[in-house]
């Protein structure tokens, strides 16, 4: 029996490049004729032509063992929105999830369903080198993941990207468990545990069309990790305040001492104006890691949903 193999596809305004991207994935599953393929295209609301040129692409490749399902979202709900949509929709044996702007290579498809057959229920890839990455992008990278190591208990691999593969059995989880509104979701895999590979790649150059990652995409991304992989930032503020106060209590019993044995007596304005400058800044390193977290905790008891479908369609 032919293992049946769901390829999630996020896309959002890729008009550009899409249907370079669809020639290439076909090209890397046509010699495959031993696998069946269901390709999930999530169209993140976009707002250009990407929803006709997937049309194009379904109508213009079909055969025996390769399905296309569309789905549509009403509005863009986000990267991590459209890749857990296409887990939920899918029905493969595995499960791989991949972006449609060309830096997710479709040439190393079998290699990861390989890795699957050889037993792991999760193929990361990591990326050992990103082409059109400047060398700001290299070093907040390694930044990110040094500081996420640190703070987690959970240790991730430096350098995996939304491009991987699960099993059937991760995907069951994922599609009931693991449904925060602030999602992370390499990092929900890897805390799994199962049995996992990861295979290195390339990450070319953008043929087409610009980044949708910027800075401020990227910062929310890298907090949100955080957040939701651990509470040592509220600890940290714990021992912050801590510090603080022996800090004001040595300050106390110094200018106390100045005051009754010293000669010179520290400059009262001095005095405060450190004093208050220190205390206020300490406080409000504490609050906004405070409110941090409560943003997050307001968000998940809002109940509101991950994604929102227009339409979607099974094509034959």
């Amino acid at each position: 029996m032919k293992n049946k193999i769901s390829i999630v596809i996020s896309v959002f305004n890729e008009e550009e490049g899409i249907y370079s991207f669809g020639n290439n994935l076909m090209q890397a599953l046509r010699e495959m004729h031993d696998t069946n393929f269901e390709l999930i295209w999530v169209n993140d609301g976009s707002t250009d032509k990407s929803h006709q040129l997937i049309q194009k692409i379904i109508d213009n490749y079909k055969s025996n063992n390769l399905s296309h399902f569309s789905i549509e979202f009403s509005r863009n709900f986000g990267h991590e929105s459209a890749m857990i949509a296409g887990i939920d929709n899918a029905t493969g044996d595995a499960i791989i999830c991949m972006d449609a702007d060309g830096q997710h290579p479709a040439i190393e498809i079998p290699k990861m369903i390989s890795s699957f057959l050889d037993g792991n229920d999760y193929v990361l890839m990591k990326r050992t080198k990103r082409n059109d990455n400047g060398i700001v992008k290299r070093v907040l990278s390694s930044m990110f993941y040094k500081m996420i190591n640190a703070l987690s208990e959970i240790k991730f691999q430096q350098n995996s990207s939304d491009y991987f593969l699960i099993s059937k059995n991760i995907a069951s989880i994922l599609k009931t468990s693991y449904r925060e509104k602030n999602r992370f979701l390499r990092g929900f895999i890897q805390s799994l545990g199962f049995y996992s590979t990861s295979i290195s790649f390339i990450a070319p150059e953008r043929e087409y069309g610009t980044s949708h990652y910027s800075y401020k995409n990227l910062f929310r991304l890298a907090l949100s990790a955080i957040f939701t992989f651990s509470f040592k930032p509220l600890r940290i503020s714990i021992y912050f305040s801590i510090l603080f106060i022996l800090v004001t209590i040595i300050i106390a019993f110094y200018s106390l001492f100045q005051y009754i044995y010293g000669n010179n007596p520290p400059s009262g304005y001095t005095t405060i104006i450190l004093f208050m400058s220190f205390s206020f800044a300490s406080l409000f390193f504490v609050l906004s890691i405070l409110l941090l977290y409560l943003e997050k905790m307001i968000e998940e008891t809002q109940q509101r949903p991950l994604y929102i479908i227009k339409r979607k369609k099974l094509h034959i």
